[in-house]
C-alpha cells in the first residue's frame, strides 16, 4: 500500500512539474565586452523575443525577431535601428540556436551581431575597429517557473501527509 501510495504521489508530483512543450515565444536575454579595437572594454546588453512556432529542427531556419532592446556605448538601440534592407533574425541550424543577426550602421560605431554557425559559441559582435564576444541567456517565462514550483510543492505536501499518517 505504501509503495503504491509513494508511486501516486510520485507521478502526481511529475506530471505536474514536467516542463511544458517549447513555447512559442521565447525571450532571451545577451552580453557581451569588446576584446579589440578602438572600444576595448565597452559592454553591450540587452534582450530579445521571438515566435518559435514555425521552427522544424530541420536544416538551417532563420526566425523574426518580434522584441529587441539593447545598450552599447551610451546608446539604446531596438529592431527600429536595423541597417535599411536587413532583418533581425535568429538563427537555428538542426534546432539548435545559434544567436542573433542584427546589424546597425546609423550609429556613431556602426556594429553587428553575427550568429555562429554551429552554436552560439562561435557568434560575435563586430564593429568597424574591432571585436567582441556575446553569451546568451534563455529567459524562462513565469508560467513555467510558478508550474515547476507548484508541482514541487505538491510533492511536499504530500510527502509531509504520508509522515503524519504513519505516526
Amino acid at each position: 500500500m505504501k509503495l503504491k501510495h509513494t508511486l501516486i504521489t510520485a507521478a502526481l508530483g511529475l506530471m505536474v512539474a514536467a516542463p511544458v512543450a517549447q513555447a512559442a515565444i521565447q525571450s532571451w536575454s545577451f552580453s557581451g565586452t569588446v576584446d579589440s579595437g578602438s572600444l576595448l572594454g565597452e559592454t553591450y546588453s540587452g534582450n530579445f523575443s521571438f515566435d518559435d512556432a514555425a521552427l522544424t529542427g530541420i536544416d538551417a531556419e532563420w526566425l523574426s525577431v518580434a522584441n529587441l532592446s539593447m545598450t552599447f556605448n551610451g546608446s539604446a538601440y531596438t529592431q527600429a535601428d536595423v541597417t535599411a534592407s536587413a532583418a533581425v533574425e535568429v538563427g537555428y541550424q538542426e534546432g539548435v540556436f545559434l544567436g542573433l543577426a542584427y546589424s546597425v550602421d546609423s550609429a556613431a560605431n556602426p556594429f553587428t551581431f553575427v550568429a555562429g554557425n554551429h552554436d552560439t559559441s562561435d557568434a560575435f559582435f563586430a564593429y568597424e575597429n574591432g571585436a567582441g564576444n556575446v553569451i546568451y541567456a534563455s529567459v524562462p517565462e513565469p508560467k513555467d517557473w510558478m508550474l515547476l514550483l507548484a508541482g514541487i510543492g505538491l510533492v511536499g505536501v504530500m510527502v509531509e501527509r504520508a509522515k503524519r499518517r504513519r505516526v
